[in-house]
């Protein structure tokens, strides 16, 4: 009857359990805090500031990608996306694109008929503290891959 298919895409986000930020030492667990209390000039990235890596936040990114079966790179690197948004007064954010910590990889999805795999581009980090995975059904050729079945994580 219909000549599309629906493919549903999840890009999760997640705030690892550190003590700072992830290219600041300010506080990364806010909530309940007043409005731009833990802020700095590197949050804010006033011209002169080198935001410089939280080495708790790279390791337990890296536990990550090893717990979603992720290729831990050897190399790895940051970029800046450039976003002119309101409540974005630096203008730029981050993130982490084509040199992820983590390459690929797979999570065990529960379902009502067992569990299933889900793959996993990449694991980046942008910030504050959080990392996003990039879900993707549909592998570089545009072939759609069918659900694998796996082993659960434990």
């Amino acid at each position: 009857m219909t000549k599309y298919e629906t493919v549903i895409g999840l890009e999760t986000h997640i705030q690892l359990n550190t003590q700072s930020k992830i290219f600041c030492s300010c506080k990364a667990d806010s909530w309940g805090d007043p409005p731009n209390t833990n802020i700095c000039p590197v949050c804010t990235g006033q011209p002169g500031v080198l935001p410089i890596p939280n080495k708790a936040v790279i390791k337990k990114g890296i536990l990550l990608a090893a717990a979603m079966n992720s290729e831990i790179r050897p190399v790895s690197f940051f970029d800046r996306k450039n976003y002119f948004y309101p409540d974005l007064p630096k203008g730029y954010q981050i993130t982490q694109y084509d040199m992820a910590l983590g390459k690929g990889g797979y999570m065990d999805i529960p379902t009502i008929n067992g569990a299933f795999c889900r793959r996993s581009r990449r694991i980046p980090h942008p910030p504050p503290a959080t990392s996003a995975l990039d879900w993707s059904l549909r592998s570089r050729d545009g072939k759609r891959p069918p659900p694998l079945r796996c082993e659960r994580i434990h």
